[in-house]
């Protein structure tokens, strides 16, 4: 039994894959659990993942930035394929008018959350994360991760304490 739980502790890319491979199906199970009809959906796997790290879950750092990284191209990938196509002939129906307000919202968001960031105390990584979380947007997660290790690329921390925030802000 000794081979089963050096899969789990021992820092492998085998380890790395079999954790989130867990995590995963954990938080995708979850996400069919309902509450007076109201799901989190997808979001379970956030949570789920963030429950593993409070456990003291750890996996290969290169594995998982591999992980974060791809995901973060499936994601962005599948949804070009999906909402790709229709983009141009949205803008016949109103799409410049939604594509104005969507930038509305983020550009009094981004705002917000500068001006909040002196009065709460909350660093800018961290109110970065909340407010990708806020407006469920991924690649500005990823964008801003990459702006924060491009200017103290000693700080995966910081990066990673980003993603924490857009996790707890996504649901809301």
């Amino acid at each position: 039994m000794d081979w089963l739980r050096e899969i789990f502790v021992e820092q492998t890319f085998i380890q790395a894959i079999l954790v989130l491979s867990i995590i995963c199906a954990v938080g995708l199970m979850l996400a069919k659990v309902q509450v007076k009809g109201i799901s989190l959906g997808v979001t379970f796997v956030f949570f789920t993942g963030i429950l593993a790290g409070h456990f003291g879950v750890k996996v290969n750092p290169q594995m998982l930035l591999f992980a974060q990284n791809f995901g973060l191209v499936l994601f962005i990938y599948s949804l070009g394929v999906q909402v790709g196509p229709g983009f141009f002939s949205s803008f016949k129906q109103g799409g410049v008018k939604l594509n104005v307000l969507a930038t509305s919202v983020l550009v009094a968001g981004s705002a917000m959350a500068l001006l909040l960031v002196p009065l709460t105390g909350i660093s800018l990584p961290d109110m970065m994360g909340l407010l990708c979380g806020a407006v469920t947007n991924t690649p500005m997660l990823g964008a801003g991760q990459q702006a924060l290790l491009q200017m103290e690329p000693g700080n995966a921390a910081g990066a990673n304490n980003m993603a924490l925030a857009c996790a707890v802000g996504y649901p809301m």
